[in-house]
């Protein structure tokens, strides 16, 4: 079993998880967001003023179709959709930005 495997949901595309896994990959974090999300761009922030490095994807600017597959890797069946998704050091974090917030209040988001 692959990381990708267990980061991203169980009806995620073949397609969508690869190219999901190869962005992990390349940089620290991963942020799943929407342009109208005010939390997104806090989650961003926070992570540009410690220096982590971080692609995007940004539901509302991309084709439907492959929202609708990135949506099933992060979301999968569930009814709770809700942005920022976050990935940092290849792992979901369960609550996005609350997560992000609670990593600097420990100074645990130093960068590696």
């Amino acid at each position: 079993m692959s990381a990708s495997d267990t980061v991203f949901s169980s009806i995620c595309p073949d397609e969508y998880k690869q190219a999901l896994q190869s962005r992990l990959e390349k940089t620290r974090a991963l942020v799943i967001s929407t342009s109208v999300c005010p939390a997104c761009t806090r989650a961003k922030n926070l992570l540009e003023r410690n220096n982590i490095d971080f692609t995007e994807v940004v539901l509302d600017r991309i084709r439907p179709e492959d929202a609708d597959g990135v949506s099933k890797c992060v979301f999968g069946n569930s009814s709770k959709r809700f942005v920022p998704q976050v990935y940092l050091d290849q792992k979901k974090l369960d609550n996005g930005l609350g997560d992000l917030m609670d990593m600097q209040r420990k100074n645990q988001l130093k960068t590696q």
